[in-house]
């Protein structure tokens, strides 16, 4: 048959026109596998000058499953605004401000960790998230992750004591079982990459460069190289030696060009492979990764040069009054690694200092958030978290996934922290000042969490915070005892959205005519995804055509007016128990009933500055690390100590530039 550069043409362009499908999730499962499923190395996104770790896929992770163990996220309340002095001027090179802006790349909008409207108003609240949180990559041509907002408002009850009145309220995050989820195949070795928001980019911006390859040029590009394959399979004997190789080159060059433009067009011709007998190689992996081959690591390369992360989960812990604990997956010997811990640089640690703070507007009309005065009037609970030493300014984020979930015990510890050998670690950065450090914005430090005896699977990991974090929680628990003797703190500790979630998880909820519950500090919503008005006036609820359901955005104030038995085999598809209510929603001044709200549908949560993490006589102090571990070029020589190692003075010769001098 005769073969044309016209009907080739005609069929290329068909090719180009084909419509990204969209996929639907029904539900969400775990990638669960014996293999190490997920493991640290050096991201993709490296270059020569600036380290950054990323994580990997062990094992192959089906579209809708899990990716890596879920972690928790640690709500910060005005992170900024505690860090501004109302005089703009001055916060041009605080180190304060600096600080919170290193911490900035990293940290969250909260509306996957069911804790957005912990503030309510009064402030900005944002969150961070250790694991993927910190980790996750930044390509929107790789995409293959998304945060999965259901698995932290649908946590179950781990570690927590309902209506218990115990020394640990408010010392630890009650935002856990944060997830993330695929929403493609993620093959063993891929690397994960995340949408970041619309802050930091739109793939499909009118402003961006026009020559510039988007997600679906890739799968354009993905669809050439099938029909190419096809072509050349159909045509084998008639195409031989130079002629294929010349139709070849002028279908990869001539016609892309022509279909694609110049400018594309060179790139797409870049990409593909020098003969038409290799085109298998990209069909096997697909354009992007094959174009972007370090997104994707053999499992051996892994294992050389990466680090095991999933060796610990999460359960209650066998500490008392400290919530969730890590627990070992796998038996790990003596001297093994229990999990790599990649920690972001806080130099100037008085960011945890919390403020009475208020809104102002600058000389160009914005907004900002900043401190009234200098009055210290709590910490962050993000300091509870952090990595420390008495004679240093110096503080230290864990960013390792799980890890945050080892609790301490001085009589019975069983890990240790070291910085790790890794050839990719920047121990450089270990001889700087804190200062110092304020230039530097890159997570390129790395620790590690070191088994110090052997541990049987399903030990919980346990790690000495040190004397000084042990001083502080034994002066606590004299402190805390003697409000609760005294009354200032209740005997009885009030219900909490998450108790309330977890009970009705396995109830009905009651209707206002039954005399339903209104408690004080806590707020019922409803996830609104509403399909056409009734003819009764009202709205009616609908599953739309996406897995967005649960998603923050959809959340809104509700009241339960009515409920409706199903029988088991009429229970929506969502889950939950078989019942579905009618609401009353009030929303923005606006007042309707909406109809057939499924049970999963509705929940609890605080009311803003209610929960745990407000409570004024919560613990807060720093994990501690042992001067053999700590950098002696971290600690501030201005800093004079008395025998109890605390900071009695700070001359006037420190080299370091604080915010205010209550240091």
């Amino acid at each position: 048959q005769k073969i044309t550069k016209l009907n080739f043409k005609m069929r290329f362009f068909s090719t180009l026109l084909f419509l990204a499908f969209q996929v639907e999730i029904e539900g969400y499962t775990i990638a669960q596998n014996d293999a190490c499923g997920m493991y640290l190395a050096i991201s993709s996104t490296s270059d020569l000058d600036e380290t950054t770790w990323g994580i990997y896929a062990g094992v192959d992770i089906p579209k809708g499953a899990l990716v890596g163990p879920p972690d928790l996220a640690i709500n910060t309340h005005n992170l900024l605004g505690n860090a501004n002095d109302i005089d703009q001027d001055k916060n041009e090179g605080s180190s304060m401000v600096q600080t919170v802006h290193i911490f900035e790349e990293y940290i969250w909008v909260p509306d996957a960790t069911g804790g957005s409207r912990d503030l309510g108003t009064t402030g900005r609240l944002v969150s961070a998230i250790p694991g993927a949180g910190f980790l996750g990559a930044y390509n929107p041509k790789l995409t293959n992750s998304e945060w999965y907002h259901a698995g932290a408002f649908f946590r179950e009850l781990i570690g927590e004591n309902p209506r218990v009145t115990h020394p640990g309220r408010g010392a630890y995050s009650q935002f856990y079982n944060v997830s993330l989820i695929s929403t493609d195949d993620i093959a063993a070795g891929a690397e994960i990459f995340m949408d970041y928001g619309a802050n930091w980019g739109d793939d499909d911006d009118e402003d961006e460069d026009d020559s510039e390859l988007k997600k679906k040029d890739y799968e354009r590009i993905d669809a050439l190289v099938n029909q190419m394959i096809l072509f050349f399979a159909k045509y084998s004997e008639e195409l031989t030696g130079p002629a294929k190789e010349e139709i070849y080159e002028f279908l990869i060059k001539d016609i892309v060009n022509a279909a694609a433009g110049s400018k594309k067009g060179k790139k797409i011709h870049n990409i593909l492979p020098s003969s038409p007998d290799k085109l298998h190689e990209i069909k096997k992996t697909g354009s992007i990764l094959y174009s972007q081959p370090l997104a994707k690591r053999k499992i051996e390369w892994l294992r050389e040069n990466g680090m095991c992360m999933d060796n610990i989960e999460v359960r209650g812990s066998t500490i008392p009054h400290a919530g969730r604990g890590a627990f070992a997956k796998r038996a790990i010997a003596k001297g093994g690694l229990v999990g790599p811990i990649p920690v972001l640089q806080v130099p100037d640690k008085s960011v945890m200092n919390m403020h009475k703070v208020t809104k102002s507007i600058d000389e160009d009309g914005d907004k900002y958030w900043h401190r009234v005065n200098n009055e210290v009037i709590g910490q962050q609970l993000l300091l509870n978290y952090c990595y420390g030493h008495p004679e240093s300014t110096m503080l230290l984020f864990p960013a390792g996934s799980v890890t945050n979930f080892i609790n301490h015990s001085s009589e019975k510890p069983n890990v240790k922290l070291v910085f790790s050998s890794h050839k990719e670690n920047n121990l450089n950065l270990l001889k700087k000042t804190p200062k110092e450090m304020l230039k530097v914005t890159s997570l390129g430090l790395l620790m590690e969490v070191v088994a110090i005896r052997g541990i049987e699977a399903g030990d919980e990991i346990l790690l000495d915070y040190g004397n000084e974090w042990q001083d502080a929680w034994d002066a606590h628990l004299v402190s805390w005892n003697t409000d609760v003797e005294s009354g200032k703190i209740a005997n009885i500790w009030p219900s909490r959205a998450i108790d309330l979630n977890h009970e009705y998880r396995s109830r009905p909820y009651e209707t206002v005519d039954e005399g339903a519950e209104n408690h004080e500090s806590i707020r019922q919503l409803c996830f609104l995804t509403l399909g056409e008005s009734d003819e009764d006036g009202g709205k009616r609820w609908s599953i739309p055509d996406k897995i967005n359901i649960f998603d923050d955005e959809n959340l809104v104030d509700c009241i339960v007016i009515e409920r409706i038995e199903l029988e088991v085999a009429q229970a929506n598809s969502i889950g939950g128990l078989a019942y579905n209510y009618t609401v009353k929603v009030v929303d923005e001044d606006e007042e309707y009933r909406v109809f057939d709200i499924p049970h999963k549908a509705i929940v609890y949560l605080d009311k803003p500055k209610t929960g745990d993490q407000f409570v004024e006589e919560a613990f807060r102090h720093y994990i501690g690390i042992s001067d053999e571990v700590f950098p002696p070029a971290w600690k501030d020589k201005s800093l004079i100590l008395n025998e109890n190692k605390e900071i009695i003075k700070d001359e006037e010769e420190s080299e370091v530039v604080y915010e205010n001098d209550e240091l």
